[in-house]
């Protein structure tokens, strides 16, 4: 059963050596998709994924780079956009950014400070304990958020006492 997406008006789609390009004119995606049950087909303004069998697992394939391509879609539409609190109880921490870093010094009382890379493409906006994460791209945007979230492990500490860290509080999920 062939998937296909739709592009919207001023979008262009090409595939080569198994990486699907997404592109809206000024701005462009890639994403590899390279199954070797799976056939992909760009015809105009449409991306077709047919599967070569049609077992449940080859099908399954299909269904997913139809779904990652129309995230790659909306993200070009509207950046997908992680906001994010730090929370801290006795031990102040700051958050900074510095280059392609995010800084959280003071956390849990820690001399030396906690680093984060920013993932290419991805936008970090800090504004004291709030941080704002965005980018067409919705894997690095949300592998950009958890690796802050997971940076502010406690260790072996009781998480209903210790509640310090960085959280997740809202995604837009690429609409606006």
């Amino acid at each position: 059963m062939t998937q296909t997406v739709e592009l919207p008006e001023g979008f262009e789609a090409s595939f080569e050596d198994g990486v699907l390009t997404v592109s809206d004119g000024s701005n462009e995606l890639e994403k590899k998709m390279d199954h070797a049950l799976i056939e992909v087909e760009v015809d105009g303004s449409k991306v077709n994924f047919t599967p070569l069998r049609t077992k449940k697992d080859v099908e399954s394939v299909a269904g997913t780079y139809k779904a990652h391509t129309e995230n790659m879609v909306q993200g070009l539409q509207n950046d997908y956009v992680y906001k994010m609190k730090g929370v801290y109880a006795h031990f102040p921490m700051t958050i900074k950014k510095q280059g392609n870093e995010i800084h959280i010094e003071n956390f849990m009382g820690e001399a030396y400070p906690r680093k984060v890379d920013i993932m290419e493409g991805v936008d970090v906006q800090v504004d004291g304990d709030d941080l704002e994460i965005s980018g067409p791209n919705k894997e690095k945007v949300s592998q950009t958020a958890a690796r802050i979230e997971q940076m502010c492990h406690k260790g072996n500490r009781d998480p209903r006492t210790f509640q310090d860290g960085v959280y997740i509080t809202e995604t837009n999920g690429g609409k606006e």
